[in-house]
């Protein structure tokens, strides 16, 4: 890891027992264990504080994130606990699909329609995006079943400056 790279880590959790989760930004750690749902965090890619920190428990809304919705901040999204019989659709799946989404996330959706949720269960899903609607690549992994806690998705915040401005840009481990 590069000196002046952030590290980013994110624990989605499958369990529908014990509802859990963590996102690791450098040394600040936010527990959410609340309730299960779709755990949504914004970033301000300048500061890294979050700004936006919610549980909802639709598979179908889109989280209400106001003015956030710009390439100024980072799209942290972990399942806890949500059945396969709930995987992201509609409003919620094109949210997440043009904020970072892909290939994890058509996994599940195709495990789910697949299968529903008689046979394996939960899914764990993790994903780290850019916000904005832009339609570029984010980071995930994905679990189906229950298997302890996981998926663990972890990337870098490497810091770039942009018009005199540092804003931190999630990259692979191996790429910072």
């Amino acid at each position: 890891m590069s000196n002046n790279s952030v590290p980013l880590s994110v624990i989605a959790n499958p369990n529908n027992q014990y509802y859990w989760g963590q996102v690791g930004i450098g040394n600040n750690v936010t527990t959410q264990s609340q309730k299960g749902g779709y755990w949504i965090l914004v970033v301000d890619r300048s500061s890294l504080q979050v700004v936006y920190n919610q549980v909802q428990g639709s598979p179908s809304q889109a989280p209400d994130i106001g003015n956030f919705n710009t390439p100024d901040y980072l799209l942290i999204v972990a399942t806890l606990g949500v059945g396969l019989n709930n995987p992201p659709q509609g409003d919620l799946f094109q949210f997440l699909d043009v904020n970072g989404g892909g290939r994890e996330l058509r996994r599940i959706e195709q495990i789910a329609f697949q299968f529903n949720c008689g046979s394996l269960g939960t899914f764990g899903y993790a994903l780290v995006g850019i916000l904005g609607n832009t339609n570029q690549p984010g980071f995930e992994a994905s679990q189906v079943g229950l298997s302890g806690v996981g998926p663990i998705l972890t990337v870098q915040l490497m810091p770039m400056n942009i018009g005199g401005k540092t804003v931190y840009t999630p990259v692979q481990i191996d790429n910072a």
